[in-house]
């Protein structure tokens, strides 16, 4: 495997006793590379548990915030760097509202002037030069490409 990936608590259990066990009976290590993520705790910093129900429905969250806020909420927060988070339904709000809302607006903006603009000056149309936004660097270009290959595959 070139690399796995699981929560912190994972460390002393399966990480421990792959890594020992494979290199007892292959000589060679299981794994390349290891990425963990920390803990989702509930908001009083207890473990999420079925039993208490200290934590809110993703589902339900997902319905009235959009699984963009969550996924945005928890790339920004501690649980990437392996650390514990307090989750909030709070944070997920307040990342819909500061972040995704501002860029509709924005969004919105610009839709509608263009749509003026077109209406008042029948004459001017508006196109985009690809060569005047290429990229000069290469880690952008990459980018750029895997996103044109997702691109292809989705539309086929």
């Amino acid at each position: 495997m070139y690399f796995i990936a699981e929560g912190i608590d994972q460390t002393r259990g399966w990480f421990y006793t792959l890594l020992v066990v494979s290199t007892a009976l292959f000589n060679k290590a299981p794994f390349k590379n290891l990425i963990v993520n920390g803990l989702v705790l509930a908001s009083d910093g207890q473990k999420m548990s079925k039993s208490k129900k200290n934590f809110p429905d993703p589902m339900e969250l997902i319905n009235k915030y959009g699984a963009d806020a969550l996924r945005l909420y928890l790339i920004d927060s501690p649980v990437v760097r392996a650390d514990k988070l307090r989750f909030r339904e709070e944070g997920v709000r307040d990342v819909l509202k500061n972040v995704f809302l501002p860029w509709y607006n924005a969004y919105r903006f610009f839709v509608q002037n263009v749509e003026i603009m077109n209406s008042i000056h029948k004459d001017i149309t508006l196109t985009f030069d690809d060569e005047k936004f290429s990229p000069i660097n290469l880690m952008d270009k990459w980018i750029l490409s895997c996103l044109q290959s997702l691109n292809v595959f989705v539309r086929k």
